[in-house]
């Protein structure tokens, strides 16, 4: 079926370009080269499209607009001059002026930087909650971000030391992760049973100060550490994929 190809928008000479039918010709015309019978537009017709912004007149169907020569068939199929301004350049010899280059909308990303570790050492921590990928740990309700972050870091040192037992918590159990555990830190136990309590005990927000956690699915070994601002900020400690 062929539907409204009379009415494409093409960037190529056509034949046939402007009717809202489509009929066999039934001969040939005598300027064109002899060949066999093509479909053609049946009839010279016009659209009037309908007005809007930079649309206000009548308007001769086939590449829009169609300005560059005159409204006569001049013997030839309806039409055959509806072809790409490139196109009538050629063969018309006029001067046309190249687009302009695009600017470059490539941007640099910024660089992030990490703060030092803290010489602060960290307070105590305490197993408060534990699921099959979940440690909820508690400290000191007064402690300082120096000090949540110093908490962060230990846990960090305890991977490659192989070393959780010595801070309580179950070495066993974040060996056999599969393949993440994740590790929420509070600042004492009031909030800290947010994360599966039936009654939020805090309030809708996520109220967890520090976040670690352990492994990926690409590598077991992966760690990732930041402090949590709020629900939807937090300071990552360092560069996950760098170490």
């Amino acid at each position: 079926m062929v539907r409204n190809a009379a009415n494409s928008i093409a960037f190529a000479i056509g034949i046939a370009s402007d009717g809202g039918k489509i009929s066999m010709q039934r001969g040939l015309h005598s300027i064109i080269k002899q060949r066999q019978t093509i479909f053609r537009a049946e009839d010279h017709m016009d659209k009037n499209e309908r007005e809007r912004s930079r649309h206000r007149k009548d308007y001769r169907s086939g590449l829009q607009p169609s300005y560059f020569c005159s409204e006569r068939t001049r013997g030839f199929a309806p039409r055959w001059y509806s072809a790409a301004p490139l196109a009538l350049c050629l063969a018309l010899g006029c001067r046309s002026t190249p687009a302009p280059t695009p600017a470059s909308t490539s941007t640099t990303q910024p660089t992030t930087t990490y703060a030092s570790r803290p010489t602060t050492p960290p307070p105590p921590i305490k197993l408060f909650h534990q699921t099959d990928n979940t440690l909820t740990l508690v400290t000191t309700p007064d402690a300082t971000n120096d000090q949540i972050a110093a908490i962060i870091w230990q846990l960090r040192d305890a991977v490659s030391a192989h070393s959780f037992d010595t801070l309580h918590l179950p070495q066993k159990f974040i060996d056999a992760r599969s393949p993440i555990v994740w590790f929420h830190i509070y600042r004492g136990p009031k909030c800290a049973s947010e994360k599966y309590a039936a009654k939020l005990p805090c309030g809708a927000s996520y109220h967890a100060a520090g976040e670690f956690t352990l492994g990926s699915f690409s590598n077991p070994n992966r760690t990732d550490g930041e402090l949590v601002i709020d629900e939807n900020h937090s300071t990552p400690l360092w560069n996950p994929d760098t170490h």
